[in-house]
């Protein structure tokens, strides 16, 4: 009896055991047929990003649970160089994470290499489409094919001191029509002021990329020019524009002396003439979101206490030639793009459209404020209690441009800082300056790939 029970209790232990292995093995097949949509971010908890990345972590499980799938959220806390290296490699490998975390500026080089995936397919049916200005799907193209949708952005500006304009007769709020108005106003301050500084519109190799694009880029787009020509595949080194944005650098930093020509040739002159600013010695100043919201912001090193009452801001207006636009920004940005080698490009996508949904991004803003892509992100009651992001970003979202991010991008834009510095410091005159920028761009991506309009 003994022996038979034992068996008996074997023979159910075995099935037992052998039951538990089946259920096992069917829980792990379901598992394994769940799709796995892998995302990668440059963000990490305390430390790089870490509003994105906690942002992330938040979203992910509520996306999961609408789509049936798995998300695989890879975080990486590197400089930004090092993260687009590990992306072209991993892009190239055909490794990639199916969704990627992407500054804007990046999209026309990798594009022209082939290591994004177009979304156009998907943007013709998505019902949020309407909610971007075509100028932010703009921003994610190159050659006439979308490849990334933006999550946050910024723009450029004129800010000014109420104060000094009022005192100085000039009625507010005050929004100049054209270049000539903007000189207009600055000499007006100028006699009224004279230990002040009128205009400060960036210029000359110290002040770096900002010279490029809170400067030359503003005013080159602001005369309706194009430093790439997209159609053409060229880089663009002449044309009425490139004419039009050097003979203002003459009259305002030589002619007129509206702008210091020793503040910005001066070492650390960026961080001067934010100090400036913040101590009302410089009237007007041509800068972005970011000047604002940080460099101003109350309480920091060069914060204006009542600034949002003392501080206005003006659209950057064009030219006023025939040809060029009523206003113009630039605009950086970040936000998703597909890699060509992921098995579910669908899902992929589905997975981006939800995180830029409206109620997603809501979530974000109130992790941290950016300028808003989507236009009902900006009248959303999360977004429009923060007037300043609200009303700059409907006002100046349809205007705004950005800068070609190809390889030959920064020298070129070195070279458009030193053409800058030249004519402002009288060194040669605008004609002669011009030509030896057009010399070098021709030099650095060799004279067939460059164009004159």
């Amino acid at each position: 009896m003994k022996t038979d029970f034992k068996n008996r209790c074997a023979i159910w232990g075995a099935i037992v055991v052998a039951l538990a292995l089946i259920s096992n093995c069917q829980k792990k097949q379901e598992e394994s047929s769940v799709p796995v949509v892998r995302i990668l971010e440059n963000a990490v908890p305390a430390g790089i990003n870490a509003d994105i990345y906690q942002w992330l972590k938040e979203e992910i499980p509520e996306i999961e649970k609408e789509m049936g799938i798995k998300i695989e959220l890879e975080s990486a806390g590197i400089r930004d160089e090092d993260f687009k290296a590990r992306v072209a490699l991993d892009l190239k490998s055909g490794r990639s994470a199916d969704v990627i975390g992407f500054d804007q500026f990046w999209v026309p080089e990798f594009a022209e290499a082939r290591f994004l995936l177009p979304l156009d397919q998907f943007l013709q049916n998505w019902q949020d489409r309407d909610q971007y200005y075509d100028t932010m799907l703009a921003m994610g193209s190159f050659k006439g094919k979308t490849y990334m949708i933006m999550r946050q952005t910024d723009v450029r500006m004129l800010f000014y001191h109420k104060q000094i304009l009022k005192d100085a007769g000039i009625p507010l709020p005050w929004q100049p029509k054209n270049w000539d108005e903007i000189i207009a106003t600055a000499e007006k301050l100028k006699q009224k002021f004279p230990d002040i500084i009128p205009l400060q519109i960036n210029a000359g190799v110290e002040m770096g990329e900002a010279t490029t694009m809170q400067g030359f880029l503003m005013l080159l787009y602001g005369a309706g020019g194009e430093l790439y020509d997209q159609s053409s595949g060229k880089w663009v080194i002449s044309s009425p524009a490139y004419l039009q944005t050097a003979d203002f650098y003459r009259k305002i930093y030589q002619e007129k002396k509206l702008a210091s020509v020793e503040l910005v040739t001066s070492p650390k002159a960026r961080e001067k003439s934010f100090e400036l600013f913040s101590k009302a010695k410089i009237a007007i100043y041509l800068e972005g979101t970011w000047f604002y919201t940080s460099v101003l912001k109350p309480g920091e090193a060069w914060g204006i206490k009542e600034r949002d009452s003392a501080i206005g801001w003006a659209k950057m207006p064009g030219s006023g030639a025939k040809g060029a636009p009523e206003f113009i920004s630039l605009s950086g940005a970040n936000g998703f793009v597909i890699s060509p080698s992921s098995r579910h490009p669908e899902l992929a996508w589905e997975v981006i459209s939800r995180l830029n949904s409206l109620s997603s991004l809501e979530k974000l803003f109130q992790k941290q404020a950016f300028t808003p892509p989507r236009k009902d992100l900006a009248l959303s009651p999360v977004v429009s209690p923060d007037k300043f992001i609200s009303e700059t970003a409907l006002a100046l979202l349809p205007y705004t441009r950005s800068r070609p991010g190809l390889p030959e991008y920064p020298e070129i834009s070195f070279h458009l800082q030193l053409l800058s510095e030249q004519i402002i410091t009288g060194k040669y005159p605008p004609a002669v300056a011009l030509q030896q920028y057009r010399e070098a761009v021709e030099r650095i991506v060799g004279k067939e790939n460059t164009i004159q309009k």
